[in-house]
């Protein structure tokens, strides 16, 4: 009996948190379909010296996309109250410009670059980034944007600006990006998936080790050109955020780093890590 207790307690639990999860991916796909049906669908012309704010995920080893949209939520939500943005929620295959145009402060938003049914690869994902940027982009009639982007997020975003499109990004944030690889708890698991500089298995945490020909590809030019980037790194152990090497995570060129006593999964969270949020809202501010 009180096994039975036990088992339909963890299934409810389990079904409220899908339910919350997907709640906020429904209602924002309801409200652009009724928005889309009496507004007229046409982009707007963002004030001068005005930025929208996009906020991507890392690595999710679920590939969910609800999941991995969600975890950026409390960055935005405080971002918009002390930076004055417009929380646009989370973007969707259905977002309309009517929601995300603007006649004075920009707007903040999620977005994921999981895509559906595709090669887990940064040159796919780094597409689907540069759909995400075109759109918000044409809707609000931002010259530029800004990217706060968490692990692998990060490498996702250096990828679109080396090798798609530079000048859409003014500031580009990272937060426990392994830039030079660094994946101390499963790095041999990746080494080991790699033959001759190459993904055994089309996987996208490979690519980001330090022995893959991707990774030191990107690396060949760790300058992002224009673009001013700043980089956030965790130190929990001595060694790194439980995740990522302190060490990989800085860049060359880049405008501003620092280092937080924060684990990698907690650096994107202001309640949990208010170093790394102060630093975030230092740069946008």
């Amino acid at each position: 009996m009180k096994r039975k207790i036990v088992i339909s307690a963890a299934l409810l639990i389990i079904l409220a948190a899908v339910i919350a999860l997907n709640a906020e991916y429904l209602t924002s796909k309801a409200r652009s379909a009724m928005i889309g049906s009496v507004v007229e669908d046409i982009p707007g012309t963002a004030p001068e010296n005005t930025y929208p704010l996009i906020l991507l995920h890392g690595f999710n080893p679920s590939y969910s996309k609800r999941i991995s949209e969600f975890s950026m939520k409390e960055m935005q939500e405080d971002l918009a109250q002390d930076l004055n943005y417009v929380d646009k929620g989370l973007l969707t295959t259905t977002t309309t410009c009517a929601e995300l145009r603007y006649a004075n402060n920009p707007i903040i938003i999620r977005a994921s670059y999981f895509g559906e049914l595709e090669l887990l690869e940064m040159d796919t994902y780094a597409k689907n980034f540069a759909d995400i940027i075109a759109k918000i982009q044409h809707c609000t009639g931002a010259k530029q944007v800004d990217v706060v982007a968490h692990s692998m997020g990060g490498i996702v975003v250096r990828y679109y600006i080396q090798n798609i499109d530079q000048p859409s990004i003014r500031k580009f944030i990272m937060l426990a990006t392994p830039n030079h690889g660094g994946l101390y708890p499963f790095g041999d698991i990746a080494d080991y998936l790699i033959k001759d500089g190459e993904s055994r298995l089309n996987l996208d945490f490979i690519e980001l080790s330090e022995n893959h020909d991707f990774m030191q590809a990107l690396n060949e030019d760790e300058t992002l050109g224009a673009v001013a980037s700043y980089t956030v790194a965790g130190d929990i152990d001595g060694k790194g955020d439980g995740m990522v090497l302190t060490s990989s995570v800085r860049l060359q060129g880049e405008a501003d780093h620092t280092v937080v006593p924060c684990g990698h999964i907690l650096i994107k969270h202001p309640s949990f890590c208010p170093e790394a949020y102060e630093f975030v809202k230092a740069v946008l501010e």
